[in-house]
């Protein structure tokens, strides 16, 4: 019997006990945006953690919920970090969940359950594979910190400030960051880096109160304003017209465009899921693979003014109006900076008077891509998985990774995970698939294990 098949059998005998583990974790509703259920689910992970031998801190700022830090003794020098997040999405839409999202229901062999996908599927995954590792090796070969936050969901407020109060703690050589996924074709994938998110909200107030709408003859509307402020930051085509947007913005690099051009992606598939018959701009080929790791955004995320009953009738001149705006930044934009343009761009434009709110951001990051641990994820991989592994400078999504990578010096690798884009990650009926959550944990200890030899 060869290593990777010890793996499995190990695995394979464990698993009912690693999935009761993800349905115990996934029945404590942890939703940071409303401060619920983070006590219990601290509490449950930190006896989770020393149950595996760790010694636990629990690290926090004035306003923040208490991340964890648990800690493994090993027998080299070097250290190993795994990052991931114990806090949910809110479960809005309720009605359009076939089952409670805290009741975790498996079915069709699958688990659903609000965050299994995001992010307990993959931390619980890791906490498993950490129990075979030492099953079948004994000591780690290296030191382990695991390191669990609880505000990534409402924009890991305070992680920045953790991570510079605590840094003598966090020390590392690498860092696993929350794990990526299989594609529709079921390549799994694996990421270096991921965009950066500013999130705005843009207010408008034109009178003291709503008004009769026959009073919109000589009555300013703020919805009318606020709707030409919006759509001021976009030409008609689509392409961001705020000065200054894109001038920090980095080119891929010959490696990057070797990854880029390699890139698989399922133009035909993704279309099916998104129900539409074409990609926005026109894009396609190259352009699209392009445009997804190395373009910024600027979606409206929520706009809301007035009267919105459906079918219903009021006529009414809204004396306020708000619209919720997000961009998704690239390498090397920054958040703060962007903000700022914004609030430039509609004083020059004529819309001063629209107060904007940053609500959060976090900036882009990027990390080695010959990294320690990019290599023991990208030699297990090739043995683990029957199909290639596709490897990206970025991730399209964000997550909390500068103040790590950048404002610690620690290179990040994010090795595939549990997730697929059919998981319904941030809504109803959030799910993964057992033999990817089995898969995962494997896949854990293989890379762990080559990680240990590198």
């Amino acid at each position: 019997m060869n290593e990777f098949d010890r793996i499995r059998e190990q695995v394979e005998a464990g698993f009912p006990r690693y999935l009761d583990h993800l349905m115990q974790v996934c029945a404590i509703p942890s939703v940071s945006t409303v401060g619920l259920g983070l006590t219990d689910m601290t509490d449950w992970l930190e006896s989770r953690l020393k149950e595996l031998g760790a010694s636990v801190s629990r690290l926090s700022v004035p306003g923040s919920p208490e991340a964890l830090l648990g800690e493994i003794a090993g027998i080299g020098p070097r250290t190993l970090m795994i990052y991931d997040h114990y806090d949910v999405q809110p479960v809005d839409p309720l009605n359009l969940w076939i089952t409670p999202p805290f009741q975790p229901d498996v079915r069709d062999g699958r688990i659903f359950a609000r965050g299994a996908a995001d992010n307990k599927g993959d931390l619980m995954a890791r906490l498993s594979a950490l129990e075979v590792y030492q099953d079948l090796y004994g000591d780690f070969p290296f030191n382990l910190k695991f390191f669990i936050e609880g505000e990534e969901e409402s924009g890991s407020i305070h992680f920045e400030r953790i991570c510079q109060e605590f840094s003598e703690q966090l020390k590392a050589d690498d860092c696993v960051w929350e794990g990526g996924w299989f594609d529709l074709d079921g390549h799994p994938e694996m990421y270096f880096g991921c965009k950066g998110l500013l999130y705005i909200e843009l207010h408008c107030k034109r009178l003291s109160g709503d008004q009769h709408s026959s009073v919109a003859v000589y009555a300013p509307s703020a919805a009318w304003d606020l709707l030409r402020a919006v759509a001021s930051l976009k030409d008609e085509v689509g392409n961001i017209c705020i000065d200054g947007f894109h001038d920090r913005i980095v080119a891929p690099g010959p490696r990057e465009q070797e990854l880029l051009d390699s890139m698989p992606f399922n133009e035909k598939a993704q279309l099916e899921r998104l129900g539409t018959t074409e990609f926005a701009q026109g894009l396609h080929g190259p352009e699209l693979k392009r445009a997804v790791l190395y373009s910024p955004t600027a979606n409206i995320a929520g706009f809301e003014t007035g009267y919105t009953v459906p079918g219903g009738q009021k006529t009414v001149l809204p004396a306020e109006a708000m619209a919720k705006v997000d961009f998704r930044l690239v390498p090397d934009q920054d958040g703060t900076e962007i903000a700022g343009l914004v609030r430039a761009h509609l004083k020059r434009h004529g819309f001063g008077h629209i107060e904007v709110r940053v609500l959060s951001h976090e900036n882009p990051s990027r990390s080695p891509l010959d990294s320690a641990l990019g290599k023991a994820a990208e030699a297990a991989a090739k043995r683990w998985f029957p199909k290639p592994m596709t490897i990206y400078p970025y991730m399209w999504a964000t997550g909390p990774m500068f103040p790590i990578a950048q404002g610690l010096a620690i290179p990040i690798c994010s090795p595939p995970g549990v997730g697929r884009p059919d998981s319904n990650l941030h809504a109803p009926n959030e799910h993964i698939w057992l033999k990817d959550y089995q898969d995962i944990i494997g896949y854990t200890v293989a890379y762990l294990r080559e990680y240990g030899r590198v």
